[in-house]
């Protein structure tokens, strides 16, 4: 009787085939596990947070305003486990590594991120680094103008962007973990230490995430500190269109954004700046004479009196350091 088998050369092509198909698989298999366990110790390590924030507000602490992120952790430290804690002057020494890559691909020092705009936040307050009990890495920020939560406010999650609110089966997608009892913060963190990648480099293997919008990468300074539609203009600084104002109006508006009205010699100098206005006419600071002051005519490329208490289609740019 005949006996059938496989030859050699059948045999290393089904292994050579089988090794093909493992070395195209395995890496992206790996890629979605490495995905879920980070995206798990992320939630895992926002939902202490948050639960941390939920009993501070069931004991009253959200019903007022922090001066600073240290006056803020002063109070959720007793609701949380904490190894370590490291003022803004320290900050690395709550970071397993001494650089982390960003999402442009460059490195940063982490002993530079010591303010809330180092984070790419709005705020200038000193962040806090700690240490959990569990091991994990926060470089946490708190915002002094957050409006404070009472014990019998509503709380209600954070839909993400672009998401609305659930609603019947209540399957729209959600933070796992955010509510507006943490509307005051936002952090990063490290979820696996001390091991590589270290980076917020888009991709499954990142292992530096967000809180919320937090991150080491670089946002637009003018954007981060005044908001948006801000942009820098080369040797002035940052430049804010804030809308229609009369004289008086204006000059307040600008100064509730940390900025002042644009003056009379600067305008000429910035007036062919890209992004700002090629037309239309803004007021210019200290010109006031009690009843009317100077505006500047991107038109006609010079300044010309104005009615001070009138609004219309005049402009308000303000100037930030």
């Amino acid at each position: 009787m005949k006996q059938y088998g496989f030859t050699l050369a059948e045999v290393l092509i089904t292994l050579g085939v089988i090794g093909v198909v493992a070395a195209i698989t395995l890496p992206l298999f790996m890629e979605n596990v490495t995905e879920r366990i980070n995206s798990e110790r992320q939630a895992n390590i926002a939902q202490k947070i948050t639960q941390a924030m939920e009993q501070m507000r069931a004991h009253g602490l959200l019903n007022t305003q922090y001066a600073s992120t240290d006056a803020f952790v002063d109070e959720l430290q007793k609701y949380l486990k904490v190894a370590k804690r490291c003022s803004a002057s320290n900050i690395a020494d709550c970071w397993p590594t001494d650089k982390v890559t960003m999402s442009d691909g460059e490195e940063l020092e982490v002993s530079k991120a010591k303010t809330g705009a180092n984070l790419s936040l709005s705020t200038e307050t000193d962040n806090v680094g700690l240490i959990l009990a569990d091991g994990a890495s926060i470089i946490l920020n708190y915002n002094p103008a957050t409006d404070p939560i009472d014990v019998g406010d509503k709380v209600v999650s954070v839909p993400e962007e672009g998401k609305s609110l659930p609603v019947g089966n209540g399957k729209s997608k959600l933070f796992p973990y955010t509510t507006t009892v943490t509307n005051g913060i936002d952090f990063v963190m490290d979820v696996n230490g001390g091991k590589k990648p270290n980076s917020e480099v888009a991709g499954r293997a990142r292992d530096i995430r967000s809180f919320k919008t937090a991150q080491f990468s670089k946002g637009d300074p003018c954007v981060t500190k005044y908001g948006k539609g801000s942009i820098y203009v080369e040797g002035y600084g940052c430049v804010l269109d804030v809308g229609s104002y009369n004289y008086l109006s204006a000059n307040t508006a600008c100064s509730d954004k940390g900025m002042t009205l644009i003056d009379s010699s600067t305008f000429p100098s910035i007036r062919h700046s890209q992004g700002l206005p090629t037309s239309g006419t803004y007021w210019i600071s200290n010109t006031y004479d009690g009843s009317n002051a100077k505006c500047w005519d991107f038109q006609v490329g010079h300044d010309i009196w104005c009615n001070a208490a009138y609004y219309i289609s005049r402009g308000a740019l303000c100037l930030g350091n």
